[in-house]
């Protein structure tokens, strides 16, 4: 994903989710409408699905995601809702929407225990050892 997102100018952070994904940001110039930017999230989801047929859908149907990367480029819209980061769920065990590196999104990949989510005890003592890894480097 980083590499579609670098080849349009866009620079990008990964979050996990502090539930079941992980939430890609990229800065936009605030140039487009809401439709816009969900048009556009659908046609590099869909790009993507056609591109990695085996790895990723872009569709909502549950039975097409299992074993799949689902790209929910639905999300972007003024009608759901996103966590933000450094944000706790309200669950009983609270997780945290955390940002990650690009090396633990890519080491999560051959070892999901890599990315797992975290607790906020896990993400201050990341904050005061690395910074605010929720930078976007454009």
């Amino acid at each position: 994903m980083i590499q579609i997102t670098t080849e349009l100018g866009l620079p990008s952070a990964p979050v996990v989710s502090g539930s079941k994904g992980l939430h890609l940001y990229a800065p936009l110039s605030g140039d487009m409408s809401a439709d816009d930017v969900r048009e556009s999230a659908k046609l590099i989801a869909e790009g993507l699905q056609k591109e990695h047929k085996r790895l990723v859908v872009s569709e909502m149907t549950k039975a097409k995601r299992p074993g799949k990367v689902f790209l929910d480029w639905s999300q972007n819209t003024g009608a759901k809702t996103t966590i933000s980061p450094y944000s706790l769920r309200g669950r009983e065990l609270p997780m945290v929407a955390a940002p990650r590196t690009w090396a633990e999104v890519e080491a999560g990949a051959d070892d999901p225990l890599a990315l797992e989510h975290l607790r906020f005890e896990e993400v201050l003592e990341r904050v005061e050892d690395d910074g605010d890894l929720f930078t976007i480097d454009g």
